[in-house]
């Protein structure tokens, strides 16, 4: 069993425009996203899923692997899925989706979300999560999600939920956008139907929920910073400045080296 790691991006973000390609201290976004998912031990390739040229241009500039997909899909994983019809692997590999807007993404973090799926060949499909912030919890940005006793997902909304209209007070949880899929299902995903939840959310893995298939979380001991909009960037910005991977990759790039 091997596992990728995809990282969609497009430049027709409706929140941030031509986020991919935003500098944080002076390297494109994707780079970042790139660069520290090459560090992760458990994976054997990397591969950025973009459909515009000038990714493609930036993407090989630095030495990464590209894969073209059109412009017309709207989901990250399913842009994932449309590449991975390009490689060869078997159907029960494992494909990570990390969101190319995660510069801060630990490599960590991956090998944790993948642990399961090697453990239990019968896991289709898992999301990392980690506890909300109080701002996060109302931000619409901010994807919330409520899980049961076997750690799978009951639901996931963009609104606050669970509802605190009885003072509720306990851990809030967020999802961290890093989704291993089995490969085999990733490609069965894409042809699913899309479903009203998924659609009314906006949360492409509510299609996976909706359409009956188990969801398993894992929660993050790390923390990371989802880009979305300009002081988002501002702030991964700051943190990247005392980050212990970022020293290691711009150290390496600075000498000319993948």
């Amino acid at each position: 069993m091997k596992a990728v790691i995809g990282i969609p991006v497009r430049m027709g973000s409706t929140r941030f425009p031509g986020k991919p390609l935003a500098k944080i201290l002076d390297m494109p976004m994707v780079e970042h996203v790139y660069r520290r998912c090459r560090l992760v031990e458990s994976v054997d390739d990397v591969f950025v899923a973009a459909c515009d040229e000038v990714i493609e241009q930036v993407v090989n500039g630095f030495g990464g692997k590209v894969l073209m997909t059109p412009k017309d899909i709207a989901r990250p994983a399913l842009r994932v899925a449309e590449a991975c019809r390009k490689l060869a692997f078997d159907d029960d590999d494992i494909v990570v989706v990390v969101q190319g807007d995660e510069p801060l993404v630990h490599p960590g973090m991956i090998d944790l979300a993948v642990k399961p799926m090697i453990a239990d060949r019968n896991i289709q499909l898992v999301t990392m999560v980690a506890e909300a912030s109080a701002d996060e919890w109302l931000d619409p940005n901010t994807v919330k999600v409520v899980i049961n006793k076997n750690e799978d997902i009951l639901y996931m909304s963009r609104s606050p939920i669970p509802s605190n209209t009885r003072n509720r007070t306990g851990t809030r949880l967020k999802q961290v956008a890093i989704m291993p899929f089995r490969k085999k299902f990733l490609l069965d995903f894409q042809d699913m139907e899309p479903m009203p939840n998924e659609i009314l959310e906006s949360v492409e893995l509510l299609r996976a929920v909706e359409h009956g298939v188990a969801v398993k979380t894992v929660m993050s001991p790390y923390s990371s910073i989802a880009v979305d909009t300009e002081s988002d960037r501002q702030n991964a910005e700051k943190m990247m400045k005392l980050d212990e991977f970022y020293k290691l990759y711009s150290m390496t790039n600075s000498e000319g080296e993948d």
